[in-house]
């Protein structure tokens, strides 16, 4: 008896584990690749012991049952979810940097990126990437997600199964991202758009003129221009976009059904 006693008290931490391990691996700084798999575990481990006596009463089940094994593969599921979610406003701007690194024609401009899990990457997206990494701390957004791990214990118990509106909307998010990519990066393609069209019509009327050499330097300048004129936005976008991460966040855990 004492021994089943010790093993429920164990599962109370293990389900848990599960679910804040995966979160790790899909959530923004958590999932990069300068923290390694040990850290990220002991950090995995070290969260779980601190919520797990807040966390609420887990059902008794059997772990190597087939209830215990589908709670396991719940949690994980839960986990990558919520990662998913996460992740959303960081990919919003990994598009945003390869559109941009398209339209000023430095689309070839891309070094090896092992620390993000790509094998390559723009150097305008790692531009973007450092100022949001900054004001990802800034909001104390390792924090936030702390917070949202804990509620997803709250509203999505362990052993209450998933829901399809929770799935639906992050099939909806998708949409999302694109579109909101497309919003913050259309002054840009606009403007550059614009310059090309020009120098296309400076090719026409004097056709002698050499635009190879000077056409890409221009173009590369204004766009460069126009990133420092988009920068001073790039703060108010990014907390838009994450408040509207927390909405549907919210959306997500409360499709559970549970308060």
């Amino acid at each position: 008896m004492h021994a089943g006693h010790y093993l429920q008290s164990l599962l109370a931490y293990w389900w848990p584990f599960c679910r804040i391990m995966a979160v790790f691996s899909l959530a923004p700084m958590f999932s990069h690749k300068a923290i390694s798999v040990r850290v990220r575990i002991l950090l995995a481990l070290a969260l779980t012991l601190v919520l797990g006596a807040a966390l609420p009463t887990p059902p008794t089940l059997d772990p190597l049952s087939l209830a215990g094994m589908l709670a396991t593969i719940e949690q994980i599921a839960m986990g990558l979810l919520l990662g998913l979610a996460l992740l959303l406003v960081f990919t919003v701007f990994t598009l945003i940097g390869d559109v941009v690194s398209t339209q000023l024609g430095l689309s070839m401009a891309v070094f090896n990126d092992p620390m993000n899990g790509v094998s390559s990457a723009s150097i305008i997206y790692q531009l973007y990437f450092i100022l949001l990494a900054l004001l990802f701390f800034a909001i104390d957004g390792h924090l936030v997600t702390v917070s949202i791990i804990y509620q997803s214990f709250v509203y999505w118990p362990i052993g209450s199964g998933l829901f399809y509106d929770g799935l639906q909307t992050i099939a909806w998010s998708m949409a999302w991202v694109i579109s909101a990519a497309l919003l913050i990066a259309l002054p840009i393609v606009f403007c550059m758009t614009l310059v090309q069209f020009c120098f296309g019509l400076l090719n026409r009327i004097s056709p002698a003129m050499n635009l190879f050499s000077l056409g890409f330097p221009m173009a590369i300048l204004a766009g460069l221009s126009l990133i420092y004129l988009t920068l001073p936005n790039l703060a108010e976008a990014y907390l838009h976009l994450t408040r509207d991460l927390l909405d549907k966040i919210g959306v997500l855990l409360r499709s559970g059904g549970h308060v």
